[in-house]
């Protein structure tokens, strides 16, 4: 019986990746964390109202709204994240929906947005750019501080044991 902790090379799941052999994010655990996790998180807190800015004053069913998204780098999604995603705006009514004939199928699920719908899009885009400009702020001031540390290196190499300070170490 294996060790708990322990893993054999040539294992049943030693083909699969760290992360899924482990339950755990390899870049978390180093202190990193991976480009997909945190754009995903990006994605996940922006999506529903990229969704609502989309329907804006237009009428648009799901899987035109999934196409449209498509559209823009980054924001790549699916009709079973979208899906869901309308159903509950529409449960906290800040859309609504009517059903249509479609040309070329079945019916079609039309959206639009409510006057609450309209209200939460606008508080988000006020909150949105302010954010974005906060962070586009600290992002410049971090690269800035970094090219003047550049500009001026340290006289005195540092490392274990030395000082930056013409002092001798007290000892």
């Amino acid at each position: 019986m294996p060790v708990r902790g322990h893993r054999f090379p040539g294992g049943p799941a030693d083909h699969l990746p760290h992360a899924v052999r482990t339950g755990r994010d390899v870049g978390a655990a180093h202190g990193v964390v991976g480009n997909e996790a945190m754009v995903a998180q990006m994605r996940k807190g922006a999506l529903e109202y990229c969704v609502m800015a989309l329907i804006g004053d237009d009428e648009r069913y799901g899987f035109e709204l999934v196409q449209r998204l498509r559209d823009f780098d980054g924001v790549v999604t699916t009709e079973g994240t979208i899906y869901p995603l309308l159903s509950r705006l529409r449960k906290d009514g800040r859309v609504e929906t009517s059903w249509r004939e479609s040309d070329s199928g079945p019916p079609r699920r039309y959206y639009r947005l409510t006057e609450s719908g309209r209200e939460s899009l606008e508080r988000f885009a006020r909150e949105w750019e302010r954010f974005r400009d906060s962070v586009n702020a600290i992002l410049k001031e971090r690269t800035t501080r970094s090219s003047r540390q550049s500009e001026f290196p340290s006289p005195l190499p540092a490392g274990p044991g030395r000082t930056l300070s013409a002092a001798p170490p007290r000892r």
